[in-house]
């Protein structure tokens, strides 16, 4: 197939269109990447691992043998708090991620812990 001339011949309008055609590529390629944020954390000493998909939404629980010797509240707790951070830890990095694209000012951004 013969590969259709783009130029339109504005100098500015053709450099535009490059710049649109640039970003929208970068754009797609983060897009991507957000898709593939996950997040982690540790609780009960290690004995329960949670991984949370870039919406928070839970895709990995691991719950070591040994934390099944805890009582059935500090068990959910211990998983609640897992997943609270791991969610934290997703957002920080899709934080990362998409900083350079919003435009914000980094000093305006809020601490990272």
């Amino acid at each position: 197939m013969m590969k259709r001339d783009e130029s339109t011949g504005d100098p500015e309008l053709d450099r535009l269109m490059a710049e649109f055609k640039s970003n929208s590529k970068e754009l797609s390629g983060v897009m991507e990447q957000i898709g593939d944020v996950r997040g982690q954390a540790t609780g009960a000493g290690d004995r329960i691992t949670v991984q949370v998909s870039s919406s928070g939404e839970l895709t990995s629980l691991r719950i070591d043998p040994r934390a099944m010797k805890m009582g059935s509240e500090e068990l959910a707790e211990a998983i609640l708090d897992a997943a609270r951070r791991a969610t934290e830890d997703a957002a920080r990095r899709l934080m990362d991620l998409t900083r350079p694209y919003l435009g914000e000012d980094d000093r305006q951004a809020p601490p990272r812990r």
